[in-house]
């Protein structure tokens, strides 16, 4: 698997975790904590997101995509 792939793959795996933590904000039962912890949960995997996109431009640019 190139490095290329394996970002890829990360990527879809947090924007999977985003939709999921979504979710389950949408849940009326979810406390008050619970859904801080989904917010915070968020913007962490969206930080990370952000990281992962831009390196796969850099390895795409790189590779000639």
């Amino acid at each position: 698997m190139t490095e290329l792939e394996k970002v890829e793959r990360e990527i879809a795996t947090l924007e999977e975790s985003v939709r999921s933590s979504t979710r389950a904000l949408e849940d009326p039962d979810l406390s008050a904590e619970g859904a801080r912890q989904e917010r915070a949960s968020i913007e962490l995997y969206r930080r990370h997101l952000g990281d992962l996109l831009m390196k796969r431009d850099d390895l795409q640019s790189l590779i000639g995509r």
